[in-house]
């Protein structure tokens, strides 16, 4: 079997690595310390209407500020020049930043880019247009709404995301690892897609831990397990067929629906040669494209346990009696989704992060994050009612729950 480390350094991980940046959603992009272009995908190019020779390894980021200027992509620039000296001086500084600005065209954008130990840094670039619409829906919806509360609802969700962008720290800047493998196992790691590797007993031999489910033996790292029963086999059988097809030399992709949240996931299979050209096993990506569906991913907006009622697309919960709701924050409504959907059984850390809406963050924002949630529900984190801790472990959410639409 084929350590980690030596699939990292392998060729094949290499195009593995770039076919995966490509099926994310998000632009990335990863400058030297010289700023010189390193790696960067697809979006990036498309997300700015790049020409092909600058999102080549090597390019000048000082040309593609002047390109971008050029094209009118920050509106009207006074002293050109002096705006390029600006952003090639700034970008030198390689600090942890977040932040949003309104494109040329009217969409919004995030920028998320951090340093990297080695030197250098990346960047990713989010459209965020529909959560900027969706707050301009609410502020629309006055009759409804208080200005208080949505304005402090605003609020706290833009603190929510510079604060999730603060301490979501890239893990992998911190290793100490000669410059070339440490870029390319941040950027493995940080991908939002599963990429794995399978040999030809079905036992995974390589992952970069973001199985987009729960692995249905419960084991913490599926190095070693066949994918049967990682997967489980209702999933097991529907991927199969295409992984059947890897081993006998043509790629495939199959899409299959998780079981237990109803989340779309895209999976595909590319057969693993050898230099004589025998297939010794095959590649995996997996990404969850449940957003890119076009509807609701969880489609039950309203719920009822215990004294409380929850409704998530008006983002409240009204106790029993009362006529007065109490505001949720996105990311609470999300997690309390979790917890309702996995109702009465053990939820690990690792299966709450893996779910629509709660992105990977650290140990202590999740806490933050059960803390405020049981202040609303009233409930003694001593003495819980419905969010029981199992250290170690995970959590457990207790409570007969009726979703009502």
């Amino acid at each position: 079997m084929q350590s980690p480390e030596i699939l990292h350094r392998s060729r094949d991980t290499s195009v593995l690595l770039r076919s995966g940046l490509n099926m994310i959603q998000q632009a990335l992009s990863i400058y030297s310390e010289d700023l010189r272009l390193i790696v960067a995908n697809q979006r990036f190019r498309a997300m700015f209407g790049l020409p092909p020779h600058l999102c080549e390894p090597g390019a000048a980021f000082s040309d593609t500020i002047r390109f971008l200027v050029d094209s009118g992509e920050y509106g009207q620039v006074g002293d050109k020049e002096a705006f390029i000296t600006a952003r090639v001086k700034q970008a030198l500084t390689f600090e942890q930043h977040y932040v949003e600005r309104k494109r040329a065209n009217g969409r919004w954008l995030s920028v998320e880019g951090g340093p990297l130990r080695q030197g250098g840094w990346i960047a990713v670039y989010t459209d965020i247009t529909d959560i900027k619409q969706h707050e301009d829906m609410l502020r629309a919806r006055t009759d409804e709404l208080s200005g208080r509360l949505l304005d402090r609802s605003e609020e706290l969700a833009r603190a929510n995301r510079a604060l999730e962008a603060t301490i979501n720290r890239l893990h992998e800047t911190q290793q100490h690892l000669e410059a070339a493998e440490a870029r390319v196992r941040l950027a493995a790691e940080t991908t939002p897609a599963h990429i794995a590797r399978l040999d030809l007993q079905e036992r995974y031999t390589y992952t970069n831990r973001r199985l987009p489910l729960v692995p249905f033996n419960g084991a913490d790292n599926i190095v070693g397990h066949t994918a049967q029963s990682v997967l489980g086999q209702e999933i097991y059988t529907e991927i199969l067929p295409a992984l059947r097809s890897a081993f006998d030399g043509s790629p495939k992709v199959v899409e299959f629906t998780v079981p237990q949240d109803g989340r779309h996931i895209r999976a595909a299979f590319t057969p693993d040669t050898n230099s004589a050209g025998a297939v010794t096993g095959a590649y995996v990506l997996s990404v969850d494209t449940t957003l890119s569906q076009g509807s609701d991913p969880s489609p039950r907006r309203a719920a009822q346990f215990g004294i409380w009622t929850v409704q998530f697309d008006r983002l409240d919960l009204t106790a029993q009696g009362s006529d007065t709701p109490i505001p949720l924050s996105v990311s609470e409504a999300a997690l309390l989704r979790v917890f309702l959907s996995s109702a009465n059984r053990l939820i690990s850390r690792d299966e709450i992060f893996a779910a629509p809406g709660l992105h990977p963050t650290s140990a202590r924002a999740l806490d933050v994050r059960i803390s405020r949630l049981r202040s609303k529900l009233g409930d003694d984190p001593k003495a819980p009612k419905h969010i029981r801790t199992i250290y170690g472990a995970g959590y457990i959410f207790v409570g007969d729950v009726t979703w009502l639409a």
